[in-house]
């Protein structure tokens, strides 16, 4: 009976994942399930020693070893959009001239922790490249809580409780491995 209920509580875990992604693809009209998602946030102290990090939900689950921290290396004042627009170009680049790399893949979907500003960076960066990756800001309230995601066009992104949630904990991680890093 233990070993059915593990069975079954799997299961559950599974669909959750499958479900959470299905959602996403329909949501954002993507024409394929987003099985890679990479998620960036820029962090400094009091202006100085920026700071960039990534984490990767693939297939669902959020992988720990898969996230990278950045020293930014370009700009020197406090400037989220261009770091935005650095570390995204770094990290494109490394996985188009070493696909076997640390980085693997190219993502399906990134995320960027912010607004209108530094979805047009990251947007910047991909263009670069030549590719047309979708790309999608996690805002905050008022409380500093995930509230939407939101297009290039401004648009809010109507979204379930269950991948609301999702999307929290995916932004939790990329600002707390953002303010580890420091």
């Amino acid at each position: 009976m233990a070993e059915n209920n593990a069975l079954i509580t799997l299961k559950n875990k599974e669909n959750e994942k499958s479900n959470i992604l299905i959602e996403l693809k329909q949501v954002l009209g993507m024409e394929k399930l987003p099985r890679k998602i990479e998620c960036y946030d820029i962090s400094n102290l009091s202006g100085q020693f920026m700071v960039a990090s990534m984490c990767v939900l693939k297939d669902g689950e959020l992988k720990k070893n898969l996230s990278r921290k950045f020293k930014i290396k370009t700009v020197i004042s406090q400037d989220d959009p261009k770091c935005m627009q650095e570390v995204i170009e770094r990290r494109l680049k490394h996985s188009l001239e070493n696909p076997n790399g640390g980085f693997g893949t190219l993502p399906d979907l990134i995320f960027v922790d912010g607004g209108i500003n530094q979805i047009k960076a990251a947007k910047r960066a991909s263009l670069k490249y030549e590719l047309s990756i979708p790309i999608y800001g996690m805002i905050k309230n008022d409380k500093h809580q995930t509230r939407a995601l939101i297009d290039e066009n401004k648009r809010e992104i109507k979204l379930s409780d269950e991948l609301m949630k999702a999307i929290t904990n995916f932004q939790d991680c990329v600002h707390n491995t953002a303010i580890e890093y420091h």
